[in-house]
């Protein structure tokens, strides 16, 4: 009897109803591999339709290409292709003439100097202000040595205004010739007056050559830092050279006197003429 007991209580339990789960496991594994391979097939036609459009062609809105910043004309590229050279033309000056110029090229204490004056003539009935003047100086081999800006406040009308300058270039083949141009510039209303210029006297000596004079000005403000020119001329009235200065001030109608020193010696100097302008305000 206690065998029997023991061989019942040992027997298997009843299995619930239903499929058993080993059976089911292979088929959702099954399952899925099908969907990831179908979504493979689907990710591996889309890439190949994107190699069709991968190379589109080149666009003409991109941005026009612009030259390096340099001393010389600008280059700008259009879209259509197209170039276009921009430059800022010199506007020369209606009734503005050179009527003189002239130049010395001398052994200075460093070396060949040189300097050069000119003239200039308001020729018309109104007053011609704010303008520059470019002189550019060339060697005898018709080489440029320099270029050289004077800015003038203002030449009134029927008056001269004479410009001169030592040449601050090495001078190693002298000068041939210089170029005058006047270019109109930018500026407010000049004040309204005139200099008269007197007393000058000229001198020279193993260092320089030096113009002293007296201005009078009928200006109701008073100037400050104005323009001194000197033009030097030969015994027979020929210009060979120039110096410029400043006048540190200029009371209103007022008096003072001032000074223009050229650092070499230019030779043959027999007289020199003296000019004021107020300069730009």
């Amino acid at each position: 009897m206690s065998e029997a007991r023991e061989e019942t209580s040992a027997a298997p339990l009843p299995q619930p109803p239903g499929p058993p789960r080993d059976r089911r496991t292979p088929l959702i594994i099954a399952a899925g591999l099908v969907l990831l391979a179908a979504a493979i097939g689907v990710g591996v036609a889309l890439f190949a339709g994107d190699d069709d459009e991968a190379e589109p062609s080149p666009s003409t809105d991109a941005p026009p290409a612009v030259s390096e910043r340099g001393d010389g004309p600008s280059t700008i590229g259009a879209p259509d292709g197209t170039t276009t050279t921009t430059t800022a033309p010199a506007e020369p000056i209606d009734g503005l003439a050179v009527v003189e110029s002239g130049f010395s090229a001398y052994q200075g204490f460093d070396g060949p100097a040189g300097s050069y004056g000119l003239v200039l003539e308001n020729t018309t009935g109104q007053p011609i202000t704010f303008f520059a003047v470019r002189v550019v100086v060339y060697d005898t081999n018709d080489t440029v040595v320099g270029t050289y800006h004077h800015d003038v406040a203002v030449v009134n009308p029927g008056t001269r205004l004479g410009l001169g300058a030592e040449i601050g270039d090495p001078l190693p083949h002298g000068i041939g010739r210089i170029d005058v141009r006047a270019e109109k510039g930018e500026g407010g209303p000049a004040p309204r007056g005139t200099f008269t210029v007197g007393g000058v006297s000229t001198s020279s000596d193993e260092f320089g050559v030096y113009t002293t004079f007296v201005v009078s000005s009928s200006y109701d403000t008073e100037l400050q830092l104005a323009h001194a020119y000197a033009v030097y001329r030969d015994p027979a009235g020929r210009i060979v050279g120039g110096a410029n200065g400043l006048i540190d001030r200029v009371p209103p109608r007022g008096r003072v006197a001032g000074e223009v020193t050229a650092f070499d010696v230019v030779p043959n100097v027999a007289r020199a003429e003296v000019y004021v302008d107020t300069g730009f305000r």
